[in-house]
């Protein structure tokens, strides 16, 4: 997955041109908040009742990656 989302934002800057990606996980969910901080995202908070999954809203962490300077 770590190389997934490498080869995702190289995309997403080269191509897209984005300035910014977002992504959120369960809070319980330490694998994928590692995958997301080896592609350099950072965690900037917690959105509680975010998603509903399996009929109950979950909290979850958010993060970012600035691709382009502002």
């Amino acid at each position: 997955m770590t190389r997934a989302i490498s080869s995702a934002i190289e995309h997403a800057a080269a191509v897209l041109e984005l300035h910014r990606l977002q992504a959120a996980t369960l809070l319980h969910n330490a694998a994928s908040q590692r995958v997301l901080a080896a592609n350099g995202f950072e965690r900037i908070g917690m959105a509680p009742k975010y998603l509903r999954i399996s009929g109950e809203w979950q909290d979850h962490y958010l993060f970012q990656r600035i691709l382009r300077g502002a």
